[in-house]
């Protein structure tokens, strides 16, 4: 059953990317993604305050705490995603996202103090020769522009720096709490920049804008995150290696639905940025069965989508 719930898992978190591309073709992004947002945190607000009404409310500075994980977390970590989606592949676009935990190692070196070990050193640049061998060929064949490359590396930072000032700051709030506030300081965020790249575009009410939101509110940021949460209680190592394989849908699902081209240099890149992330124990394989294998608390949890 758990390897039910975790193939499931992750072809929904590597589909959040191919939903976005699907659902903003022909339509402002940033505008597509605060419809998203507004969706989104709504849901939240409902469910923590309404249903299950959470009493617990922010106070003083821990606002200001969530205003930085939103604007981090939310407005440019996607932002910049969404707008580098029009000028890269999904393929590339997961791959670089994979990354992620090696941005946070080095953060949290130069922030937490926190040591990289070699393994990971190693892992990194296991990784990086991957991403060039994708990277060089898309910008080649104009697959992708160095403007979308840029945006890739804004929206990565972000992310990392959200997670690292995350843990850094130990916001003594429910996570459910801390999801809904900053995603709707997020959305608060991402306004005036949907009004100023997005000009007087308005969006138009197409087949796959109502998919692409449909699918990326509910089976993405819903049930996908459903799932990470159970798979992380149930066994949190295990919920970590299931991410390995997101790439791999992530180039299966813009083939299928985007007609995205699978060359053999994407097959390369991917095969090292996930040889990488299991070099250096970014995400750790699950060990055989009576071999005890400790968690560090330097492990990152990805984000919710």
């Amino acid at each position: 059953m758990d390897n039910l719930l975790g193939l499931l898992f992750v072809f929904l978190w590597a589909s959040a990317s191919t939903a976005a591309k699907y659902g903003f073709q022909s339509q402002p992004p940033l505008t597509v993604l605060s419809l998203r947002f507004a969706i989104a945190a709504a849901m939240m607000l409902v469910w923590s305050y309404g249903i299950r009404r959470n009493t617990a409310l922010p106070r003083g500075h821990q606002w200001g705490q969530l205003a930085i994980v939103g604007l981090t977390n939310s407005t440019l970590f996607l932002g910049a995603a969404w707008l580098s989606l029009r000028e890269v592949t999904v393929g590339l676009y997961s791959l670089f996202l994979a990354t992620m935990p090696f941005l946070v190692a080095v953060l949290s070196l130069v922030w937490l103090g926190r040591r990289v070990t070699a393994q990971e050193w190693l892992g990194i640049a296991v990784a990086a020769v991957g991403l060039i061998i994708v990277a060089a060929p898309s910008l080649a064949n104009s697959a992708a522009t160095w403007r979308g490359l840029a945006l890739l590396v804004v929206a990565m930072l972000s992310q990392a720096i959200g997670s690292v000032y995350l843990k850094w700051t130990a916001l003594t709030l429910p996570s459910g709490v801390i999801n809904t506030w900053q995603l709707v300081l997020g959305l608060i965020f991402l306004l005036p920049f949907a009004a100023a790249l997005n000009g007087d575009a308005v969006l138009q009410v197409t087949p796959q804008l109502v998919g692409g939101l449909a699918w990326s509110v509910l089976m993405v940021s819903v049930i996908a995150n459903a799932l990470m949460f159970t798979l992380q209680k149930r066994d949190p190592l295990r919920a970590s290696v299931w991410l390995l394989l997101a790439p791999v849908f992530s180039y299966l699902q813009a083939a299928l639905v985007l007609g995205e081209p699978i060359r053999p240099f994407d097959v390369v890149g991917a095969a090292l940025v996930m040889a990488g992330l299991a070099i250096s124990g970014a995400m750790t394989v699950r060990p055989l069965a009576g071999v005890p294998k400790r968690r560090t608390a330097d492990q990152v949890a990805p984000p919710p989508r």
